[in-house]
């Protein structure tokens, strides 16, 4: 189970990066999945648990990366560790 937990980890940082070496970082520098160079199912996952947890933000049918919330989510998932 935690073996599969750190490979959806390791995934999510990979489109982190994808999101980062692309400047898709704020609302105005927001791009499309394909211009990001992400799978289809990616736009699926955003429907689902990976849309709901907002580090990925869709405007206008574009994406950018929530820098904010993924440092809140580092810090409680680091909070989370040290128990």
């Amino acid at each position: 189970m935690f073996k599969r937990r750190q490979e959806i980890r390791n995934r999510v940082m990979e489109i982190v990066e994808k999101f980062r070496a692309k400047g898709a970082i704020n609302p105005e520098t927001a791009m499309s999945a394909n211009e990001l160079g992400l799978p289809a199912r990616f736009e699926e996952a955003m429907n689902r648990r990976l849309g709901q947890i907002g580090i990925f933000v869709r405007v206008n049918g574009k994406y950018f990366l929530s820098e904010e919330r993924l440092k809140a989510i580092k810090e409680k998932s680091a909070s989370y560790e040290r128990r």
